[in-house]
C-alpha cells in the first residue's frame, strides 16, 4: 500500500482568478445586503420583534437598530470564512484532506459558503423588520442551503 506523505500544513494558496471572481462577488453582494438592511431599519416601526419563541411566534421587542447587531456578527462569520480560504490548514473536514484537489475543492466550499453566509443577516433583518406577519422560514431557508452546500461539497470532497 502506497503511502500518502501530503501535508496539508505546507499547501500555500496563491491569488487566483476564481478567488478574485469570488471576492469581487462577495464585496458586492455585502453591499446589496447592507444597502437593504438599512433600508429596512429606516424603514421599520419604533418597535419590532427581536426574538421568536420555538413555534415562530415574536416574543421580544425592540429597536429596529439592535437588529443590525446579530447582522454585523453574521457579517464578521461571512468575512471569516472568505479569510480562511488563504489558510487551508485550519480548515476542518470530517475526514483526512489527502491531497491537494480536495484542498482546492474546501477552499471553493469555503467561498461559496461565505457569500451564502451573506444571506443569513438578509434574512435576519427582513424577518424583523420587512414582514408584517414574522416568520422564521428566510432563515431557516438559508441556513438549510449552507447545510445542503456543505454536505455535497463534503460528499465530493471525500470522493477527490
Amino acid at each position: 500500500m502506497e503511502q500518502n506523505n501530503f501535508d496539508i500544513k505546507k499547501v500555500k494558496v496563491h491569488r487566483t482568478t476564481e478567488a478574485t471572481v469570488f471576492e469581487v462577488v462577495f464585496v458586492l453582494m455585502a453591499i446589496i445586503v447592507w444597502g437593504l438592511i438599512i433600508w429596512m431599519v429606516h424603514q421599520a416601526p419604533d418597535i419590532v420583534p427581536t426574538h421568536f419563541d420555538a413555534s415562530g411566534k415574536p416574543n421580544a421587542y425592540g429597536s429596529p437598530a439592535g437588529v443590525t447587531i446579530p447582522c454585523v456578527l453574521l457579517t464578521i462569520g461571512a468575512v471569516v470564512c472568505m479569510v480562511c480560504a488563504y489558510f487551508p490548514r485550519h480548515i476542518n473536514m470530517p475526514f483526512k484532506i489527502r491531497n491537494i484537489r480536495q484542498v482546492e475543492l474546501a477552499i471553493r466550499l469555503l467561498r461559496v459558503t461565505g457569500i451564502t453566509f451573506l444571506l443569513i443577516p438578509l434574512a435576519l433583518a427582513y424577518t424583523m423588520l420587512g414582514m408584517s406577519s414574522p416568520s422564521a422560514i428566510p432563515i431557516l431557508a438559508t441556513v438549510g442551503l449552507i447545510l445542503v452546500e456543505t454536505v455535497l461539497f463534503s460528499i465530493i470532497i471525500y470522493k477527490s
